[in-house]
């Protein structure tokens, strides 16, 4: 197997990744690495990894595959040499039992919170390790390995108990395994760690170790893609707050939403915003930027990764000019006539179908308006997609006609397909209850 063929994802510290780079030495199977800046990631992590956005990711004849324990059966039922998985259906079962409740118990709930925590957090997170640890010394009692006299799949999946909790025993000043409580494992810990496979592609400890006090330190080694750094001020149905949700997401950068009534301003919002008084406000780094354009033009300039303006600077000028064009006669048509009757919403439907009609003039012949992948026009506009079928509805209305505008609804769907878009779209009741109230407000009759 050519390492063209195969390609890892990675980043040099990860236990989820690096159950992945010994599952493919154990097979023997050469693989072209590729390590991942997880602070910045790349544009090629993001299109392989949508949903998640995480490493690591198995690239095998230009398919991806990603999530570590997908993987691992990934890489076993495709390459038979060396099994990982038992035969058996019932061991299997129970080594991928053991696989997610060690991940889950042991790892999150326990070992990491227990890292990051303090007081009784971190007591409850130290019995339930301990809890989870005694299990699994019964688990391996009188074995070489989980898999037997061989390391197997859940050895794998394990494998990051050997190498990562003494680490992070260290940092955090606490213990998690007792050696003298807990022989058997140790003693699978010494039998792992000295394979050959295992021990030649460990991380450096001493980088591994100022890597998780920085992570103790800051809860993220990234000082800019935090979620103690940057937070968005938001209201669920506004369609200016998710233009900034889905660049976020494209960008993969983590952040905090923080949900403001709008019929009740937080004394906050107020303060981040005097002007206007309005959603989304973006903080970063104590910073805070207003204006849902404003935003999506400081987001792509300050993290690089996916870039959702053009590089040209014409076709920046005529995204921009798109955007102000859809905002000034789009948007406000289409508000007039949700929340007006006769004769003024007839107008203003006609005032956003004829602004319907030069955007379709726009879109035609392209998957998006950014090419082949959302840009920052895309999202602009975005709020068509699915602001309009709910106002259509709520004001008893049509403005979307996808046989008058068959290129913008061929857009629609494939906006609404992606992976990034349709998991963060708000709940269509909701909206709908929402829009309905405000409606009502505006003529009660």
């Amino acid at each position: 197997m050519g390492s063209k063929d195969v390609k890892l994802l990675n980043f040099w510290v990860s236990p989820f990744g690096k159950r992945v780079e010994w599952a493919l030495k154990l097979k023997g199977v050469e693989y072209e690495y590729i390590e991942e800046d997880i602070c910045n990631k790349s544009n090629l992590l993001l299109e392989l990894n949508p949903v998640h956005k995480k490493v690591p990711v198995l690239v095998h004849g230009n398919k991806a595959i990603a999530e570590s324990f997908v993987i691992l059966e990934y890489i076993d039922e495709t390459w038979k040499q060396y099994p990982l998985m038992p035969h058996d259906p019932y061991e299997r079962a129970h080594a991928r039992f053991w696989a997610t409740s060690a991940q889950q118990k042991l790892g999150k709930e326990g070992s990491w919170t227990a890292l990051v925590k303090s007081g009784e957090e971190k007591e409850k997170a130290l019995n339930t390790a301990s809890e989870v640890l005694d299990k699994l010394e019964e688990e391996i009692k009188g074995k070489k390995f989980f898999g037997g006299d061989n390391i197997g799949y859940l050895d794998i999946a394990l494998g990051w108990i050997s190498y990562i909790i003494p680490i992070w025993e260290e940092v955090g000043s606490i213990q998690i395994i007792d050696r003298l409580k807990l022989p058997a494992i140790n003693e699978w810990m010494t039998n792992f760690l000295n394979h050959p496979v295992v021990k030649d592609s460990l991380p450096p400890r001493d980088k591994a170790l100022d890597y998780y006090h920085l992570s103790v330190k800051k809860h993220t080694p990234c000082n800019t893609m935090g979620s103690e750094d940057v937070k968005l001020f938001n209201f669920h149905a506004s369609p200016f707050g998710q233009r900034v949700i889905w660049a976020l997401k494209l960008k993969g950068v983590d952040y905090e939403s923080i949900e403001e009534d709008i019929f009740n301003k937080s004394n906050l919002l107020l303060e981040l915003n005097p002007v206007h008084k309005k959603v989304p406000v973006l903080v970063h780094r104590n910073k805070p930027i207003a204006e849902s354009l404003v935003i999506l033009e400081y987001i792509d300039e300050t993290w690089k990764q996916y870039p959702l303006m053009p590089q040209n600077p014409y076709q920046r000028a005529h995204a921009r000019f798109w955007a102000n064009f859809a905002e000034q006669k789009l948007l406000v048509a289409a508000r007039i006539a949700r929340l007006s009757s006769g004769e003024e919403q007839g107008k203003a439907v006609n005032e956003a179908r004829e602004a319907m009609e030069k955007i379709e003039e726009e879109i035609k012949g392209k998957k998006f308006f950014g090419g082949d992948k959302i840009g920052y026009l895309d999202i602009v506009i975005g709020w068509i997609s699915y602001w309009i079928p709910v106002w259509e509805e709520v004001a008893s209305m049509k403005i979307l006609d996808p046989l008058k505008f068959p290129a913008i609804n061929a857009w629609i769907t494939n906006f609404l397909s992606h992976p990034t878009i349709n998991d963060t779209l708000p709940q269509r009741d909701k909206m709908v209850v929402y829009y309905h109230s405000r409606r009502k407000e505006v003529s009660p009759s």
